[in-house]
């Protein structure tokens, strides 16, 4: 298999991992605060990541670089975090998801901005044609609306849009540099430190009380946080940073599918249509990839 296509599977993996950790995410989240579950995720994702590490070849960092790859990751793991649990406080879920799945557009255009991507019709007609998908799976289960929104939760919902999609672009050049195991490693455990810092700010325990079965949830959360990120920082060393990102489409009909399978219950035409047009638009973005020379 190529290394484009292998950036391809990585990418799809991240996107189901998504879907996977967001019902357990469902299952806990009115158990501890959002705060105390993103320490929790974060802290046994990075467990994850020590484990290769340590039968790997120690990667040396500039200082410089140290500075750089730790903020993207307070930014990408904790800050993006923050921002898309206070528009949840106060938005519909639906509304959140719908919003939150532009990502790979935003990425495109600042990707083209800043010359990273060459633009093509044939990747914007396919991410638009998988955000088609996210809406008719949100609007057959969610009643999804967008009246009465809060304006301060709408522009922390586009912050947490935009620093995803801006996190995306500016990895590239330290992952030509650095292998992507050492760098989500590093960036992972600078989120890890501020989100601790904030659980002792906030006064949020970061050992809640759970049941066995909730530990069981938040250790899943945080084992696909680990290898879905490395999966996700290895296929954005390979390929453009949208369509990366494009396959975050795949975690909203991940989940509603899983959902499915625990309730025992057969997909309904309008997951099976979502499904189709979510996978027809990865397929189209992916049209003619190729190798592009994106600029670092």
């Amino acid at each position: 298999m190529s290394d484009h296509g292998k950036a391809t599977l990585a990418s799809a993996t991240t996107g189901v991992l998504v879907g996977a950790a967001m019902v357990s995410t469902r299952a806990v989240s009115s158990h501890a605060s959002p705060e105390t579950l993103a320490f929790l995720r974060y802290l046994i994702g990075i467990s994850v990541l020590a484990v290769p590490m340590l039968f790997g070849t120690r990667t040396r960092f500039s200082p410089k670089d140290v500075v750089a790859v730790g903020l993207l990751g307070v930014f990408q793991f904790a800050i993006l975090i923050v921002l898309l649990n206070q528009a949840l406080r106060t938005l519909a879920a639906a509304t959140c998801a719908l919003v939150f799945s532009t990502m790979p557009l935003f990425t495109m255009s600042l990707a083209v901005i800043l010359r990273r991507e060459v633009f093509r019709w044939t990747k914007l007609s396919g991410l638009i044609l998988a955000i088609c998908g996210i809406v008719v799976l949100l609007s057959s289960s969610s009643h999804l609306t967008i009246h009465a929104i809060d304006p301060t939760a709408f522009a922390a919902l586009v912050g947490a849009t935009v620093t995803g999609a801006v996190c995306s672009i500016l990895y590239r050049p330290y992952l030509r540099r650095y292998p992507a195991l050492p760098t989500g490693a590093l960036a992972m455990s600078a989120a890890v430190v501020f989100l601790g810092g904030l659980c002792w700010f906030t006064s949020q325990p970061i050992g809640p009380r759970l049941s066995t079965s909730e530990w069981a949830n938040v250790t899943f959360i945080g084992l696909s946080s680990g290898l879905g990120y490395f999966c996700w920082l290895w296929a954005l060393a390979r390929m453009d940073a949208s369509r990366v990102v494009a396959f975050q489409a795949l975690g909203p009909v991940a989940a509603a599918a899983i959902e499915l399978a625990i309730a025992r219950q057969l997909p309904s035409w309008q997951l099976l249509l979502s499904i189709a047009l979510v996978v027809a638009g990865l397929l189209v973005a992916l049209r003619a990839a190729g190798p592009e020379a994106a600029a670092a």
